[in-house]
């Protein structure tokens, strides 16, 4: 009786962890790209998220590891595979200041904490000494907020693991796993982040599945510009 008592314990938190670590929520955050002041991040899992710009009427989708482009064309709605819009933009475009950049550097090489607290977008952190290497390979120290806060590292889960990295498939903006991976080993996500990022808000609201779906099929841009260009 014991063993099926603590059987069922055993499953019931399981079960309690699994439905936690798939919490939906809403976030808005600010990044130092001041032409683009703040932009909505919604989530349902890791594998399925959304980033929307402000004053835009188009938004990205991250399903499982890959990035869509969604927008209106002469009023209707056209989907696109963002690995192709990046390449026909080039390297230096818009869609690279939403890749891993404007979240976390490369790598962290050191982490001291003050013992300072600070509050932003209503959750408690403590502020960090960082020192960290950027994407150009340069050393440069920063303050940090950080938080063990749970919501807040789904968030970050979903952002990094999710978001971030399906749009650098497309940006060739990556090598950020080790930083990210580190924050993940301590258990911490961040509140802010030098003047590169700081959360506005957080929210476990539930998202519906159709903010996250494609409202049509996936245009071929390759295929389009070569009907363009005759070839």
């Amino acid at each position: 009786m014991k063993s099926s008592i603590r059987s069922i314990v055993l499953v019931s938190l399981s079960a309690t962890i699994a439905s936690a670590a798939l919490a939906d929520g809403t976030a808005r955050f600010q990044t130092a790209d001041r032409s683009m002041p703040s932009l909505t991040f919604s989530w349902q899992t890791p594998e399925r998220s959304r980033l929307d710009t402000p004053n835009e009427t188009a938004h990205v989708l991250a399903i499982n590891g890959k990035a869509w482009g969604v927008a209106k064309v002469a009023g209707y709605p056209v989907t696109v595979n963002l690995d192709q819009l990046a390449a026909l933009l080039g390297q230096h475009n818009a869609l690279s200041r939403l890749g891993p950049d404007a979240v976390v550097p490369s790598q962290i090489t050191s982490l001291e904490a003050t013992g300072q607290h600070e509050t932003i977008a209503g959750v408690e952190g403590e502020r960090y000494r960082i020192s960290w290497v950027d994407s150009e390979g340069q050393a440069r120290i920063d303050e940090a907020v950080l938080t063990e806060d749970p919501l807040v590292n789904e968030m970050q889960l979903a952002l990094l693991g999710g978001m971030t990295r399906a749009i650098a498939r497309g940006t060739a903006v990556n090598g950020h796993e080790a930083a990210e991976q580190e924050l993940k080993r301590r258990g911490l996500a961040v509140l802010r982040f030098g003047d590169d990022f700081r959360l506005e808000s957080i929210s476990d609201a539930r998202q519906p599945d159709g903010q996250f779906a494609m409202p049509s099929k996936p245009i071929d841009l390759q295929q389009i510009m070569r009907g363009v260009l005759g070839n």
